[in-house]
């Protein structure tokens, strides 16, 4: 019989809303989008971060014809929350209309919302040039 009050159901801590600076970025039509993490913001020519969810920066690609066509670059305001910040981070990916996400390292919770959301991720050494990671895969070519 369920009794009300407070923590009962509530599972452990409360709701932590996503940073209110992170853009939605509209998806043009026939764009394949690609999300990585990088320790620089440097366009193509960045080098992928070691940490998925904590790197200081977002790289957001666009890619239409196997070219990439546009490159946001984007303070990662996930990287200091102190819980859920992967679930958080893979939610607005999905919600940006991310078919695909390079990294080094993912965690577990950052794993499970990307592939329900259907978002492929691609597992890269650290340091790899973007560029080199999106030829490699056969995701762009230039």
């Amino acid at each position: 019989m369920y009794r009300g009050g407070p923590g009962r159901g509530m599972g452990r801590g409360g709701w932590i809303q996503p940073p209110s600076g992170m853009p939605q970025i509209p998806l043009p039509p026939n764009t394949y989008r690609v999300v990585t993490t990088t320790m620089d913001d440097r366009g193509v020519e960045s080098l992928i971060a070691q940490r998925f969810t904590r790197a200081p920066f977002i790289m957001v690609i666009d890619i239409v014809d196997g070219r990439v066509v546009n490159v946001q670059a984007f303070s990662n305001q996930f990287a200091n929350y102190p819980r859920g910040a992967g679930i958080m981070f893979s939610q607005w990916i999905a919600s940006i209309g991310a078919r695909a996400v390079l990294a080094s390292n993912v965690g577990p919770n950052a794993s499970y919302v990307l592939q329900q959301a259907g978002i492929a991720v691609h597992i890269v050494p650290p340091g790899t040039r973007i560029i080199d990671a999106l030829r490699s895969l056969g995701i762009a070519r230039m």
